[in-house]
């Protein structure tokens, strides 16, 4: 069952691919408009730190355990239905955002991280089923493509907004976002499960180890080290400016978004052909180079550097592990190995975000981006024991056949 493949087409633009990476581009920026922006707006309500803080943990919280929950849930019922209840928790919460007080915002922002990790999961299973499997690392690195354009754009445009505007007009841009998604959903075909999972015990009783694809935590694990330095980024990279006094810091996701398409013509593709180790361990070299040299800006020449070696290595080492986590798992359980995946990201966030700001906090935002490199440091060690593992293990299994033969 594992190398099995339900996909109606060897090609991979066809026009519901073509559609779901719309739809997944217009969600994701809608989501990531409120991301630099929520926190500030509970702060202009009447919010402290504290609340602020449990608007961005709170979410994340919540998002994680649903991402398990749908993840399962997607290799076993109809996935549009569970896209389409996520995208209207998404607007529905954003829409209410403009008329709460401070402590109801944090009781939504909680239900609305259920929304987010009901659509985002559903649609990477939706984007895995429709991929060839021979050309698995270009259609999700398409895909990842798509998600790293909005988290690199979606700031610029959320805080040009709130500057000159407020943030109800950011909340509405977002809810019309959601909207064009769900109007673009109906164009679109979402093949039914024909596979349901082997060995499923007790009717349909869910247990713990079903929300998780056991094949998918090591990369998995990789993608949890790798996105800490990026939490960083995302999060913190306007104070940076501040702290460095460059007002247009702003410049710097124009560059890690323009490495990042450039590295689509060729990494994908090079991922089918080679293996993953030909591209993770260049890209995760880069985005160290990429992280020190952003450690040591004062200019916006070295700004543009330092995003475009961060850029060239995110874009090539994240489609590649989503791709290597789904190439693992059994087609019947792709939707768990998306949710595991994405949810490794969400934890990334959670506790990234803590203690990257703690690490700011003591002395400064230059000092916490060449301290979040111990975790790309980290990821290479992880990654190359796992090579050897893998090596090992394959060098066993010759050894066996042999003995047999």
């Amino acid at each position: 069952m594992k190398g099995l493949n339900l996909n109606y087409s060897d090609r991979l633009w066809t026009k519901s691919y073509t559609l779901i990476l719309i739809i997944n581009l217009f969600v994701y920026i809608a989501f990531y408009l409120l991301v630099p922006t929520l926190p500030a707006f509970a702060k202009q309500i009447g919010g402290s730190n504290l609340q602020a803080s449990l608007v961005v943990s709170g979410f994340s919280i919540s998002s994680l355990i649903c991402r398990a929950v749908t993840g399962y849930l997607a290799d076993k019922v109809d996935r549009k239905p569970l896209l389409v209840i996520g995208l209207f928790i998404l607007a529905l919460c954003t829409l209410s955002y403009m008329f709460l007080p401070i402590s109801a915002v944090i009781v939504v922002r909680i239900l609305q991280g259920v929304g987010w990790g009901m659509s985002s999961t559903a649609i990477a299973a939706v984007v895995s089923e429709m991929v060839p499997g021979k050309l698995r690392g270009e259609g999700m690195g398409y895909y990842s493509l798509s998600m790293i354009i909005s988290m690199s754009l979606a700031p610029i445009i959320a805080i040009m907004v709130m500057n000159n505007y407020k943030f109800n007009v950011v909340a509405v841009f977002s809810i019309i976002l959601v909207g064009v998604a769900i109007l673009v959903l109906q164009l679109l075909t979402v093949p039914h499960n024909k596979v349901q999972r082997l060995g499923h015990k007790k009717g349909n009783v869910i247990v713990l180890r079903d929300l998780f694809e056991k094949r998918a935590l090591f990369p998995s694990f990789l993608c949890f080290l790798l996105v800490i330095p990026l939490c960083g980024i995302m999060s913190y990279i306007m104070l940076y400016g501040q702290e460095i006094k460059l007002s247009n810091i702003w410049v710097y996701f124009i560059g890690h978004v323009s490495m990042i398409l450039v590295t689509r013509s060729f990494v994908g593709k090079l991922f089918d052909r080679k293996g993953h180790a030909v591209v993770i361990i260049p890209g995760a070299i880069s985005m160290i180079i990429g992280l020190i040299i952003l450690s040591y800006v004062h200019s916006v020449t070295t700004l543009v550097i330092s995003s475009l070696f961060y850029g060239f290595g995110y874009g090539a080492v994240q489609p590649s592990l989503q791709a290597w986590a789904i190439n693992r798992s059994p087609v019947e359980r792709i939707g768990a190995a998306n949710g595991t995946f994405l949810s490794s990201m969400d934890l990334s966030f959670t506790i990234g975000s803590i203690v990257l700001s703690l690490v700011a906090g003591i002395k400064s935002y230059a000092l916490m981006y060449r301290f979040s490199d111990i975790f790309m440091v980290l990821f290479i060690l992880v990654y190359g024991f796992g090579l050897l593992k893998e090596k090992k293990n394959a060098i066993h299994k010759e050894d066996l056949l042999e003995n047999v033969s």
